[in-house]
């Protein structure tokens, strides 16, 4: 599976994939890329509707520069 094919929210317990995050917050990366972009991944809290098990995963991620912004995920 390549970098650009991940899972998404895929529960580690019975392998179900989550719907909506019920919490959500952000995380900045304190060093730019080489672009001297800044990534903001958006991280989100899932519950699992089969198995009840609770876990975090990666909601989103967006790239912010002086010249473009690049959303991925």
């Amino acid at each position: 599976m390549s970098r650009k094919q991940t899972k998404k929210n895929v529960c580690p317990s019975c392998g179900e994939v989550a719907s909506e995050p019920y919490k959500t917050w952000e995380l900045v990366a304190p060093f730019p890329d080489k672009k001297m972009r800044i990534t903001v991944t958006v991280q989100g809290m899932f519950k699992c509707s089969s198995c009840g098990k609770t876990f975090r995963g990666v909601v989103s991620k967006l790239k912010l520069g002086a010249e473009d912004v690049e959303i991925g995920n």
